[in-house]
């Protein structure tokens, strides 16, 4: 099936409390040394969505929508489009400098701590491939605003595909949002309802999938 496009309601997106997360194994001796080991080689995000409907207007719109998207995606199943509202910016973006062969660049955004504080690049990064980039992406070579269709196409899971290929040394650069794909960590929608109609999501865990064979 093809990704599909609707999502939860914004008002519920915004509401999110959760983050990036690992999964890592720590092990330590009677010394209390200790021995660290990478599990998964990307880390994913963790959200929890709770929320509390106040009213038979958001009982009909934002209540329904969330139901109905639980329900169409068999609970845990399929993947959805999801705004992080703590993450979800490029700004002048590097992907990759041209060769003068290569076409295609994947969106990626590189974590880096020492950049950021220090304003040189450091020996520890994390480098995040972005799979849903949002409508109005601007994408550069050397600086040079390129033109959607003309000198490029985007596919849903983030690649540029250039009609001609960037020149040697020439950086790929990009600037707009994108979304994070995920799913419903739950099989079991948790929803509290009263006499005043007055609605409550309890929990509503959501989980970042990692990869393009993912999508679908």
């Amino acid at each position: 099936m093809a990704f599909p496009t609707y999502r939860l309601p914004p008002e519920v997106e915004r509401g999110m409390v959760g983050g990036p997360t690992y999964q890592n194994v720590i092990t330590e001796s009677i010394s209390g040394t200790e021995q660290r080991v990478r599990v998964w080689a990307k880390c994913r995000g963790e959200w929890d969505i709770s929320y509390t409907i106040l009213g038979a207007d958001e009982m009909e719109s934002t209540f329904r929508a969330v139901v109905a998207l639980f329900r169409a995606h068999f609970g845990n199943l399929y993947p959805f489009p999801f705004k992080d509202w703590g993450d979800f910016q490029l700004e002048d973006n590097w992907i990759g400098n041209g060769d003068g062969s290569t076409t295609g660049f994947q969106i990626v955004k590189v974590y880096d701590p020492s950049e950021i504080i220090l304003g040189t690049q450091g020996a520890l990064i994390y480098v995040r491939e972005i799979y849903l980039p949002r409508p109005g992406l601007v994408v550069h070579v050397n600086g040079v605003t390129q033109t959607p269709t003309t000198h490029y196409a985007i596919s849903v899971t983030g690649m540029i595909t250039f009609v001609t290929a960037p020149a040697l040394g020439h950086a790929v650069t990009v600037s707009g949002e994108f979304d994070v794909p995920v799913r419903f960590n739950t099989v079991k929608l948790d929803l509290t309802i009263n006499e005043n109609s007055i609605a409550e999501i309890h929990s509503l865990p959501i989980r970042e999938v990692i990869g393009t064979a993912e999508l679908a």
